[in-house]
């Protein structure tokens, strides 16, 4: 294993997650619009460019290497967060290469870790699921200055030409070899318990929370953040030595409990259960996220596995994290308190279960 492989792609997604989650609070905060609509809008097209990022960028690393791609993913990473960061009037655009890239990076990444190994790949593919606390913790400081964005995208400027001098591992790695539509179905229902609460948790709560008057602020969320940054290698390394899919199952497990913790804390008012739910959900989320990278890049065949493995990944953060934040806040919205109490439990077992039957 060249370990300038892992830790290339650790900073590049760090990078592309910090990107991300930056214009999202941008959207909200320091929206360069007047609209709501369209702060919204800007925030949502780097959603979109997630999956059309995880095809195009995915092909490329198919056909032309991994480091090609990623080379791309580093280019608009650099053009996207330069525009943001220099309020140029062409900033309309970065949120649409910031998703492009991130769709991209992920699989990519992912896929050139998982080649280059030949055991403990649930460990070192965790080195890359590792940069979405990272990325989070970093993009807050997007709240003192859009400047900040000029870190990630000279970062990703000196990327390009390390991403380019790295060896490229092809087709070594073995396993199920599934290929078409079904295929990718189940790798999107493997992801699906693990995006709905993650957004549930990161997105949703914090609002509703508020609404319920538990006022903690991002603190739940940091909090999970540091926890998951000291726990994502260790649940990487149990899937090598316990079996990925039991270490997946049990960590969706976790996340069910948690989510009836969260709505138990809510209907008692209890600032410790809130803060007991996030920490149980935090250990439930590293368990089934970590091993992600090498169980979707081992569920594919050589060919098309970047492609499928970003696909699978970026369309259950949509579809899933999408569907189970507007479900949620339409029960909370036309039923009230307890309509949130009871919807919350109730998407996590549907996605949840949906997981554990899939892995």
């Amino acid at each position: 294993m060249d370990l300038r492989i892992p830790l290339v792609a650790l900073v590049g997604t760090v990078v592309s997650w910090y990107s991300f989650f930056s214009v999202g609070i941008l959207s909200a905060s320091q929206s360069p619009f007047h609209s709501l609509i369209l702060s919204a809008l800007f925030y949502f097209s780097a959603f979109v460019g997630r999956p059309v990022g995880a095809y195009l960028l995915g092909r490329l690393g198919d056909k032309l290497g991994k480091r090609f791609s990623l080379s791309l993913v580093f280019l608009f990473l650099f053009v996207g967060d330069l525009l943001i960061s220099l309020r140029s009037p062409l900033l309309i655009i970065s949120p649409i290469l910031i998703g492009l890239a991130l769709g991209g990076e992920w699989g990519n990444a992912s896929v050139l870790v998982a080649e280059s190994v030949e055991s403990m790949r649930g460990g070192w593919t965790s080195v890359v699921q590792l940069s979405v606390p990272l990325g989070l913790l970093l993009s807050l400081t997007v709240i003192l200055s859009p400047l900040s964005l000029l870190v990630p995208s000279l970062v990703s400027a000196f990327l390009i030409p390390a991403i380019l001098r790295l060896p490229e591992p092809r087709g070594r790695l073995t396993g199920a070899q599934l290929s078409g539509i079904r295929s990718l179905m189940k790798g999107i229902m493997i992801k699906a318990g693990e995006s709905s609460n993650f957004y549930l948790f990161t997105s949703f709560s914090i609002p509703f929370l508020v609404k319920a008057g538990l006022d903690l602020g991002t603190l739940p969320v940091l909090l999970v953040s540091v926890e998951e940054i000291f726990l994502m290698i260790p649940m990487g390394i149990a899937s090598d030595l316990m079996g990925r899919r039991k270490v997946i199952r049990t960590g969706m497990l976790l996340m069910l409990i948690s989510s009836g913790l969260l709505s138990v804390s809510v209907l008692v008012r209890s600032p410790v259960l809130v803060f007991a739910s996030f920490l149980l959900f935090g250990v439930g989320d590293t368990l089934s996220y970590a091993p992600q990278g090498a169980y979707l890049s081992e569920l594919y065949r050589a060919e098309e596995r970047v492609m499928m493995t970003g696909l699978a990944y970026q369309l259950s953060a949509v579809l899933a994290g999408g569907t189970s934040i507007l479900l949620t806040s339409i029960s909370l919205s036309f039923l009230g308190e307890r309509g949130g109490l009871l919807a919350i439990p109730l998407l996590s077992l549907m996605y949840v279960t949906m997981s554990v039957l899939s892995v």
